[in-house]
């Protein structure tokens, strides 16, 4: 058996690796709830169960929740570019009020967008020509959820699951935001399509108050 096909033996029992920001440490400042700020470098995770960030100042490693954070800022070690994160109350489905992560990706009127980040698992079939069979892989990917705050700091996240879910969003303009995705083939889903989505919608709003 030669070494490529032992790998399409091998692979239907791992998960393909990949890379994430989350994994990595970048330089940062943090703002504490407190009132103190540090610089140092930073790591954090916005999984469920373990959201926090961590920052290694002077050699210590220390530690603190969304709860104890305003705010944190970074330069991506993989993307070198700035992010902003701020620390947020919302209330998750069957939930009760309290502070998350949220980083920000556009500050408009009347929404301003606001994302959270997740690794999700997805399995991929493929087909061994050599073993005239199917074989599946497991592959991780960064998946963006999306969040909308209004002019009265309601939080709501964006219902991804259908176009028209996500289109009830934008109101009576969402027959024009349908009309502008399909004419620029947006993905609605891609975090800068929808950045571009959205700045749109807010250009329509203030178009509108404009000519009021």
């Amino acid at each position: 058996m030669t070494l490529t096909y032992l790998i399409f033996f091998i692979i239907p029992l791992s998960v393909i690796g990949q890379e994430f920001p989350s994994e990595y440490w970048h330089q940062g400042e943090v703002d504490l709830t407190n009132g103190n700020s540090m610089r140092g470098r930073v790591k954090y995770s916005l999984e469920e169960g373990v959201e926090s960030i961590q920052v290694i100042v002077n050699g210590v490693i220390k530690s603190y929740g969304a709860q104890n954070v305003q705010s944190f800022e970074i330069m991506d070690a993989m993307t070198k570019r700035q992010r902003v994160f701020f620390s947020l109350p919302f209330k998750k489905s069957k939930g009760y009020v309290k502070n998350h992560f949220f980083e920000l990706i556009e500050e408009g009127e009347p929404y301003i967008l606001f994302a959270r980040e997740r690794i999700a698992e997805i399995s991929e079939t493929s087909y061994d020509p050599y073993w005239g069979s199917n074989f599946n892989t497991r592959r991780r990917v960064l998946v963006h959820d999306f969040y909308l705050m209004d002019m009265f700091a309601d939080i709501r996240q964006v219902d991804m699951r259908k176009e028209e879910t996500m289109l009830a969003y934008f109101g009576k303009y969402k027959d024009k935001v349908k009309a502008f995705i399909n004419i620029n083939k947006l993905d609605y889903k891609d975090r800068e399509d929808f950045l571009q989505i959205v700045r749109y919608y807010d250009s329509l709003v203030e178009t509108k108050e404009i000519s009021n």
